[in-house]
């Protein structure tokens, strides 16, 4: 079950790039439904890793938790912060 949340997670985040970055390197004019698909790839990543995070919890696997929450929540800043920034781009360059 961990390891279909954190590779599902990781799947998602990448199509949350993927998506703005397509946007930018065509020259087409950015389409806002490309943006929310980008942004809802980024809320399933997160809301998985919530997901494994409850899941380690009904396990009672708390070592599990203390030991990586830095790194998931490290991580959940960055995918955030890279999705906005590349949404935010794609739209500001292809927009006319």
């Amino acid at each position: 079950m961990s390891a279909f949340l954190n590779i599902t997670s990781l799947i998602l985040g990448l199509i949350a790039w993927v998506i703005p970055f397509a946007l930018l390197c065509r020259r087409q004019r950015a389409a806002p439904a490309a943006a929310l698909a980008s942004g809802t790839a980024c809320a399933c990543a997160m809301l998985l890793q919530l997901s494994e995070i409850g899941h380690r919890v009904a396990i009672n696997d708390y070592a599990a938790i203390a030991d990586t929450i830095g790194a998931v929540v490290l991580a959940a800043a960055v995918l955030v912060a890279v999705t906005v920034a590349l949404n935010a781009a794609a739209f500001l360059i292809r927009r006319k």
